[in-house]
């Protein structure tokens, strides 16, 4: 299941690089934010450090669909150590060296594939939508690639690269609001 997984996200990651159509976001979903929310317990390690430790992270994103199909987004991670947020833009190149978060649709799903700054795994964010797409049902994982015991990121709070050596997401929320979520920031 992995293999598969990292195989569509290195595909995705290669369509990332050509802009966004119309005809990759749903009509109904044109003109809409999507926002979620969910908690991550992960244990990880600054790479070259000893010992493993439990972190516990909260994490959003918040998405508009253009009325040209673009997706905007924007991920806010916090920990204890801090928060940071990162911003993208589907079919453009992300900001501050950052792996690209990839949207693809499929009927009433919508999958993000979101590598590792680093190397061996990602995160997958899927959004189920209804048959009005005015809600939404979210789902988190994480994957390592096959034979490998722990994957490597960037931490965008810490600035430092750190080794996964699980990660589990629970409490996911998702919601469907009209409008541009980020124009009150305009």
């Amino acid at each position: 299941m992995i293999r598969p997984l990292m195989a569509a996200a290195a595909a995705a990651v290669t369509l990332a690089a050509a802009p966004a159509t119309a005809a990759e976001a749903p009509a109904a979903l044109r003109g809409k934010s999507v926002v979620l929310s969910w908690n991550e317990m992960r244990v990880q390690r600054n790479v070259g450090q000893a010992e493993f430790r439990t972190v516990q992270a909260s994490h959003s994103m918040s998405l508009y669909i253009s009325s040209a199909g673009r997706v905007f987004s924007r991920m806010t991670f916090a920990t204890r150590a801090g928060s940071a947020a990162r911003d993208q833009v589907s079919g453009s190149a992300p900001q501050s060296g950052a792996p690209a978060r990839v949207p693809s649709f499929n009927g009433r799903t919508l999958t993000i594939y979101q590598p590792y700054r680093g190397v061996g795994g990602m995160r997958r964010v899927t959004i189920d939508f209804d048959e009005s797409f005015g809600g939404c049902s979210a789902k988190v994982i994480h994957a390592k690639e096959e034979g490998k015991e722990s994957s490597i990121g960037f931490s965008p709070i810490t600035k430092v690269y750190i080794e996964f050596k699980s990660a589990t997401a629970s409490g996911e929320t998702c919601s469907v609001k009209a409008g541009n979520v980020f124009s009150s920031e305009q």
